[in-house]
C-alpha cells in the first residue's frame, strides 16, 4: 500500500515536468552539416537551447567525431544523430538534459562492499567532475546541498559520492570552484546513476578589469581589515572528515580515516580548538616490512592550525619587517564574481626557509578563498629538525617538498574553513649504504567540513577531547560499519585505489 501512495504522489507532482519535457525535446533546432565531436555538437545545442548536458563519459565518448548531416531536426532527433545510439534514455529537468541507459555499469568508486550491499536507506549522488575545455578531472570542488550546510568536495580524480536523504529528492547540489561558473543541478538527475558534470571557466573581459595601478599589499591588507565582517568569530561546530596517510613507490604504507566534531572557536579567541573523535577506521599495509616507516605526529594539530583566517602565518602578518614581496598576478572568476590573485615569495636577501604561494581574495568583499603556499623548494633542506622529531641513527632523512591548501566557502552570510590538505615528501637514505638509492616517502593529511551547526556550541568536557598531537594512527577505536555506510566521506582519488588495491592489508573495517 505505501508503495502505491509513493507512486501516485510521485506521478502528481511530476506530471507537468513531464509535458515541459515534451515540449523541450520536440522544439525544432537547426544544426549546419560538420564534421564535430560529440561535446561539440552538443556545444552548439547548449548555445542554441539553453539546455545543458549531463552524461556518464563511459556511454558517451566526448570525442568521437561525428559526421553530422545537418538540417532541421527536434532536440530529440538531433540527440539521437549526435550519439547514434536510439537506447539513450532522456530526461529533462529544468535547463538541464539527462542522458542514460536503464541499464549502467557500476561507478568506479572506492567504497567499502557493505556500502555496496547496504540496503538504499538514502540516495546516492555521484559523479566526475571535468573541465568542460580540457575534459579533465577537477580535484577539491565543493559539492553541497543548496541551502544546507551538507556537503563534500571532489577527489584528486574529480570524483564525489553524496549520501543524501530520501526528502531531499526536490533539492539542488551546488558545484563550485574558484576560476570555473558555478553549476546547480538537481538532485533528481542522480537517481543512484554515475553522470560527469563539466564546468565552464569564465573569461573576464577586459572592461571589467580595472587597468592601471594596484597595489598588492593593500588588497592583502583589506582582506585582513574586513576579517570581521567576513568571517564568523562565534565558536561553531564542524563535523568534518579527516585522512591522513603514508606512501612508499605510490603503495600505501598506511591510511586512517575519521569523523570529528570539531568545536571551532572564533578568529579573535585565544582558546584553541577541541576535536572529538566520533569513528575510525585504518589500513595497515602487513607487508610493509621495511623498517624505515615514517608515523605522523601532530597531523590534526596541522589541520586545524592551517585555519590561516584564525592563525595568521607570517605571510599574512604585514608589519614593518615583514620578509615578503607580494605581486598581484592575475585575476580569476568566482560565485560572485572576481578575485584577485596575490602571488608572494620572500626577499632575494633573506635565506631562511619562508613560505611562497598564491591568495585568492574577492575583489567585492575582501574575503580570502584559497590560500595556496609551499616552503619554498630553495630552502627546503634547513627544515630538517622541523618535520623529524625522532630517526634511525643510520638513516639520513630530509625533507623534499611541503605544499599546502586551504579553502573557505560562504555559507549564510559568513566564510567558513571548508577544505585542506597538507603534502609532504621525504627523501630516505640508509648510511654507509653507498650502492642503494634513496627511497622517497610521502605523507599526506586533509580534512572537509561536511556540516556546520551554529546552534548552543559549548566546549566539549575535557574527558570527552582528544590530544591532536599525538600520533593519531596509533589510536585505539572500533570499527562501526552502519556509521561508515551513511557518513558522507572523500573518495579516495585513482592513485589512492590503485595503491590500496595492490597491497595485502588489515583492513579494520572486515573486521
Amino acid at each position: 500500500m505505501k508503495r502505491c501512495f509513493i507512486g501516485i504522489i510521485c506521478f502528481l507532482s511530476f506530471c507537468p515536468l513531464i509535458k515541459a519535457e515534451e515540449e523541450i525535446l520536440d522544439k525544432m533546432i537547426h544544426l549546419p552539416k560538420m564534421k564535430e565531436t560529440i561535446y561539440g555538437l552538443f556545444n552548439r545545442i547548449t548555445d542554441l537551447t539553453g539546455c545543458f548536458f549531463i552524461y556518464d563519459s563511459d556511454i558517451i565518448n566526448n570525442e568521437k567525431k561525428i559526421n553530422f548531416p545537418g538540417g532541421t531536426h527536434t532536440l530529440r532527433q538531433s540527440i539521437y544523430l549526435i550519439t547514434q545510439d536510439q537506447s539513450l534514455q532522456i530526461k529533462v529537468i529544468d535547463k538541464h538534459i539527462l542522458l542514460y541507459k536503464e541499464e549502467i555499469s557500476p561507478v568506479k568508486e572506492v567504497i567499502s562492499e557493505s556500502i555496496m550491499n547496504s540496503a538504499p536507506r538514502f540516495i546516492i549522488a555521484r559523479a566526475v567532475v571535468k573541465d568542460a575545455l580540457t575534459k579533465e578531472p577537477i580535484p577539491y570542488v565543493s559539492a553541497s546541498i543548496e541551502e544546507s550546510g551538507i556537503g563534500t568536495i571532489t577527489n584528486q580524480s574529480g570524483e564525489f559520492m553524496l549520501k543524501l536523504a530520501q526528502s531531499d529528492t526536490c533539492r539542488n547540489i551546488l558545484f563550485s570552484h574558484v576560476g570555473y561558473n558555478q553549476q546547480t543541478v538537481p538532485i533528481r538527475f542522480f537517481s543512484d546513476n554515475p553522470v560527469d558534470i563539466y564546468m565552464q571557466t569564465k573569461l573576464v573581459p577586459l572592461r571589467e578589469v580595472l587597468i592601471g595601478f594596484i597595489n598588492p599589499q593593500k588588497i592583502v591588507r583589506d582582506m585582513l581589515n574586513n576579517i570581521p565582517i567576513n568571517y564568523q568569530n562565534n565558536p561553531v561546530y564542524f563535523t568534518g572528515f579527516y585522512r591522513e596517510g603514508v606512501e612508499k613507490k605510490n603503495t600505501i604504507v598506511s591510511l586512517t580515516e575519521a569523523v570529528f566534531q570539531i568545536y571551532k572557536t572564533g578568529f579573535e579567541s585565544d582558546s584553541e580548538d577541541q576535536v572529538k573523535l566520533l569513528k575510525m577506521r585504518k589500513i595497515s599495509n602487513n607487508l610493509e616490512k621495511d623498517s624505515i616507516v615514517l608515523k605522523m605526529r601532530a597531523g590534526i594539530d596541522a589541520s586545524l592550525h592551517l585555519d590561516v583566517i584564525k592563525y595568521l602565518p607570517d605571510f599574512l602578518e604585514l608589519n614593518g619587517d615583514n620578509p615578503y614581496n607580494y605581486f598581484k598576478i592575475d585575476m580569476t572568476i568566482t560565485d560572485t564574481g572576481l578575485a584577485h590573485v596575490i602571488a608572494f615569495e620572500q626577499k632575494s636577501g633573506i635565506k631562511e626557509p619562508l613560505y611562497k604561494g598564491e591568495l585568492y581574495i574577492d575583489q567585492n568583499n575582501s574575503a580570502l578563498l584559497v590560500a595556496h603556499f609551499e616552503i619554498n623548494p630553495q630552502y627546503i633542506d634547513k627544515t630538517t629538525d622541523l618535520f623529524v622529531l625522532k630517526k634511525p641513527k643510520n638513516v639520513d632523512i630530509k625533507p623534499e617538498s611541503a605544499d599546502y591548501i586551504v579553502y573557505y566557502k560562504y555559507r549564510s552570510g559568513k566564510y567558513y574553513l571548508n577544505h585542506l590538505r597538507g603534502d609532504l615528501t621525504f627523501k630516505i637514505k640508509k648510511k654507509n649504504a653507498f650502492l642503494q638509492p634513496s627511497k622517497s616517502m610521502h605523507t599526506f593529511f586533509e580534512m572537509v567540513v561536511c556540516k556546520i551547526d551554529t546552534t548552543d556550541v559549548k566546549r566539549f568536557p575535557r574527558k570527552e577531547s582528544i590530544s591532536t598531537r599525538n600520533i593519531f594512527s596509533e589510536t585505539q577505536f572500533q570499527y562501526d560499519n552502519r556509521f561508515w555506510d551513511d557518513f558522507n566521506v572523500i573518495l579516495p582519488e585513482e592513485r589512492l585505489n590503485e595503491a590500496i588495491s595492490r597491497i595485502s592489508s588489515k583492513i579494520e573495517e572486515i573486521e
